[in-house]
């Protein structure tokens, strides 16, 4: 007979469980302790994008000095200029000069200069590099500082034909405009 109070003939039952404070130990408690190799690609995963994130939030190390990136910095602002020349259907100018450049709005007394605060606000090149400017294929001389925007963005998308190009010891940089409003920076290497 047996029963809570009698002895047990099966030894299987008789035999001891394992019990810990919280309570009986199961098998899924006695493996080996690690990360299984789903957990350690997650990871890993997760790691690889952070790492990706960091670089495109840090860019490409690029002094803000260097030519190209002055002028894709312009190419940006050209892009603004051109699009609320569209929103406000007045032409937008942009002025460039030896020492920078700044913006300008037609209006019916002419062209005024754009109040120079947020993105609107004048800017200047690098202390060694100077521009060179063509216009519609005529090169325009920067000695002389224009009264006017050489370069205008109309209401209906059309832009200036331009070329600037900027200069320094890895090789040559230029922003290109043509006519239907489309920017491009392009460089040429030095050969040594």
């Amino acid at each position: 007979m047996s029963g809570p109070s009698g002895p047990t003939a099966c030894r299987a039952a008789r035999a001891s469980t394992q019990k810990s404070a919280a309570g009986p130990i199961s098998e899924r408690s006695l493996r080996p302790a690690g990360f299984t190799l789903l957990e350690v690609l997650v990871v890993v995963a997760i790691g690889a994008i952070l790492t990706a994130l960091v670089f495109l939030r840090l860019g490409d190390w690029r002094s803000p000095d260097d030519p190209r990136m002055q002028l894709e910095r312009l190419a940006a602002l050209i892009e603004r200029q051109c699009e609320q020349a569209m929103f406000q259907s007045r032409p937008r100018g942009i002025r460039i000069t030896e020492s920078g450049y700044d913006f300008w709005q037609a209006t019916s007394q002419g062209w005024v200069a754009l109040a120079p605060e947020g993105l609107d606000r004048p800017r200047s090149w690098a202390a060694e590099q100077g521009p060179e400017l063509l216009v519609e294929g005529h090169g325009v001389d920067l000695a002389r500082e224009p009264d006017g925007p050489q370069l205008a963005c109309q209401p209906l998308g059309e832009l200036t034909l331009f070329e600037i190009m900027l200069r320094d010891q890895t090789g040559r940089h230029r922003l290109v405009g043509n006519g239907s409003g489309r920017l491009a920076v392009t460089s040429t290497a030095v050969h040594q």
